[in-house]
């Protein structure tokens, strides 16, 4: 019997216990490091279902998608573990597991103790201690190391603002514009939007400023004059 080859990281975030499970787990694809794929195509999104037996996967510009492994445990806020299915060919296996094991130790009102424990790397066969190597020495680190960083990240605020006579355009363009709203909703971009109901205003919260400027630049309500004014404000999220 092999001797159980495993790698065990830990890093203290300034989030509370919720947060950091949350941005770890949903928020993925705010903090995960782009080059980490092994798609054909650069990376568009990174998703973990929040399920047990849900999918860790990618999908990729050219829209393809690419298996990383699975969710076999879930248990928010607390814990939550992965399987990483990628041999040491990068390539995704059904038939080859190893684990990634998360725990999320509070130890404040905003602290909280991220271990990281990847299991099994025996069954990397023979490139096992090779591979036990990438993981130990900077691979778990950074990635850790992105998602302090992504705990921390600004998000920005899209302002919308909109005349009486302006609105009157708004019928001709609603369905376009609202099919870009689902877009980059879909696409992990765009987290929420919405008119206030006493102004007429608008607004959306975007992951990144390069997200909010590509909505803008081809929105069918700023081209086609629904929207006379628009801004894009860096906005501090403290709570998610």
């Amino acid at each position: 019997m092999s001797t159980s080859i495993n790698i065990k990281k830990s890093i203290t975030v300034q989030a509370t216990q919720e947060r950091a499970f949350n941005v770890f787990t949903g928020g993925i694809d705010r903090w995960w490091p782009r080059d980490h794929h092994i798609g054909k195509s650069p990376l568009e999104r990174v998703i973990i279902e929040p399920r047990e037996g849900g999918r860790w996967y990618s999908i990729h510009q050219d829209k393809s998608e690419t298996d990383c492994g699975r969710v076999l445990a879930w248990k928010p806020h607390e814990r939550v573990v992965l399987s990483w299915q990628i041999t040491a060919e990068w390539k995704f296996d059904p038939e080859f597991v190893t684990e990634v094991e998360i725990n999320f130790v509070s130890e404040g009102p905003r602290k909280t103790r991220v271990e990281l424990e990847h299991k099994h790397l025996e069954r990397f066969g023979m490139n096992a201690e090779q591979m036990a190597a990438t993981f130990r020495d900077g691979g778990w680190d950074r990635t850790l190391g992105e998602f302090d960083k992504g705990l921390n990240a600004p998000k920005y605020m899209m302002v919308y603002e909109s005349t009486r006579e302006s609105l009157a355009n708004a019928p001709a363009h609603i369905a376009a514009h609202t099919e870009r709203l689902h877009e980059f909703n879909r696409r992990g971009k765009l987290l929420m939007a919405g008119p206030t109901m006493a102004t007429g205003a608008a607004y959306g919260v975007f992951t990144t400023k390069e997200a909010a400027e590509e909505f803008v630049k081809d929105d069918p309500f700023v081209n086609g004059g629904v929207v006379t004014k628009w801004s894009i404000l860096e906005w501090k999220d403290i709570l998610g």
